[in-house]
């Protein structure tokens, strides 16, 4: 795949995992896959890590996605090209269902490709001070059209 492809590969993928379309989501991984993922840093108890493993658990990874989060803004950004791997820089922003708490961050992540289908990809986002604030009162924001 060339660069340009690669990248709007990538585009499509996030697009799917963020409203849902999990059918699309696992024909574009390996069936073995890995999904790894750290969110937040040490210096607070809610962080976050996990590794899902192969559909099934790619399945479960969107399924606790929706359950924990709603995305308002998941924008990438930059794309640094290596081989058959591609690290992806952005920004994010979402609500905590759970807490309605509003969460801002950038993020990084980096897919390694094998033919033409998504073998790992690590995830890693920071929580900033958005996060620990109180929770947000204001309507919720659809994600349609918000992000690209």
């Amino acid at each position: 795949m060339t660069r340009q492809r690669n990248e709007a590969f990538i585009d499509s993928i996030i697009e799917d995992i963020l409203y849902g379309n999990v059918e699309k989501t696992l024909a574009c991984f390996d069936s073995n896959a890995e999904i790894h993922i750290c969110l937040g840093n040490q210096l607070y108890t809610d962080s976050y890590a996990a590794t899902f493993m192969g559909h099934s658990g790619i399945t479960n990874f969107l399924s606790l996605s929706r359950q924990f989060v709603e995305f308002i803004h998941f924008t990438p950004n930059e794309y640094h090209h290596e081989n058959n791997k591609m690290i992806v820089r952005g920004l994010l922003e979402c609500q905590m269902t759970t807490t309605g708490s509003l969460w801002s961050s950038t993020w990084m992540q980096i897919w390694t490709m094998k033919e033409e289908k998504v073998a790992k990809l690590r995830m890693f986002a920071d929580f900033e001070a958005a996060a620990l604030a109180d929770p947000v009162q204001k309507e919720t924001r659809s994600l349609a059209g918000s992000h690209h």
